[in-house]
């Protein structure tokens, strides 16, 4: 299994990209240096800021609604923690508060009507550069909120705000909120024998994992707190495996640790955590060939046993170029 390299989401880039042109261009209307309106001709602003007004409260529902049925779906999936990605979202904030700003804004400036008629005002102006930015704003968010449905999504958002910070505070607690989560999803993928889905969320925590071991903030201590927390967990998934009958999932759990065994061997001061995994490839084994002794299995407990010989010799090898240098 190779693990893909992580791209920034394009809605994001697009996200904060959109926040920098709102912000410019308020500050260049405030100053007075772009102009957007012409000035109040037989009440159009009046007509203009209701139309305003009544758009945006038909996107802010659209909005609220798209949120409540990715909510709604995270929940009969995932975990609260999942869950919360969608809320502590900072395009969720953001456009949900630009939204709310903007009617606020519109409204008092029509309820003051009479003191913005004037051309020379510039609060009409930034009503406009509010409103378009809010339905603008609209893009990214509903992306992004869409994105976070799917689990190897959701995944490489968890596993993000997994650094070498929290794993040198030592903070067991910190790391299971962002490991946990993620491999329970592989847990429910081994119940309902969804191969993809672990192989996507097995992709996942093995690009974060190699990340995080070429990171050269991760000293002994983080990197100990990793192996501690990554060790149960793959010997758990490869458990529940093998008890599921399920030689692919068993296939693809060995495949992640075997890369990132590799990884870490390549070092002399990540053998440690090289060293961990590689003896939960050999429980891992230990299970499956219990587990598949029934001759019902017999071909594809030989398919295993080839994979894991093959596993064998290019960890005994990295292992072997590691002590050598």
């Amino acid at each position: 299994m190779k693990g893909r390299a992580v791209r920034r989401p394009w809605e994001i880039g697009l996200f904060w990209l959109l926040v920098a042109a709102i912000a410019l261009t308020t500050a260049l209307v405030l100053s007075g240096s772009v102009r957007v309106y012409a000035g109040d001709v037989n009440g159009s602003s009046l007509f203009m800021l209701s139309s305003f007004l009544s758009s945006l409260a038909a996107v802010l529902g659209i909005a609220f609604t798209l949120t409540l049925i990715g909510l709604q779906l995270a929940a009969q999936s995932y975990t609260h923690r999942v869950i919360g990605l969608h809320t502590r979202s900072i395009a969720f904030v953001f456009t949900f508060a630009m939204l709310l700003l903007a009617m606020v804004f519109i409204a008092l400036l029509m309820a003051s009507y009479r003191h913005i008629r004037a051309a020379g005002h510039p609060w009409v102006d930034l009503a406009i550069v509010w409103f378009i930015s809010a339905l603008v704003l609209l893009v990214p968010f509903a992306v992004r909120t869409i994105r976070l449905l799917a689990p190897d999504n959701i995944a490489a958002a968890l596993l993000a705000r997994l650094g070498a910070k929290q794993l040198e505070s030592g903070d067991t607690a910190a790391v299971h909120v962002r490991i946990g989560p993620v491999f329970d999803m592989a847990r429910k993928a081994i119940v309902s024998r969804d191969e993809r889905t672990l192989e996507l969320l097995m992709a996942q925590v093995q690009c974060r994992v190699v990340t995080l071991l070429g990171d050269t903030a991760l000293g002994p201590q983080g990197l100990a707190q990793l192996v501690r927390a990554l060790g149960p967990e793959f010997r758990d998934l490869g458990w529940l495996a093998s008890d599921r009958r399920d030689i692919g999932a068993v296939k693809q759990v060995v495949d992640c640790l075997r890369e990132l065994v590799c990884q870490a061997g390549g070092r002399p001061d990540r053998r440690p955590f090289a060293d961990e995994l590689n003896a939960a490839i050999g429980d891992i084994w230990k299970e499956a060939s219990a587990r598949f002794s029934d001759s019902a299995y017999a071909a594809r407990l030989a398919d295993l046993e080839a994979s894991m010989n093959s596993c064998r010799l290019e960890i005994a090898n990295s292992l072997q170029l590691t002590a050598n240098s």
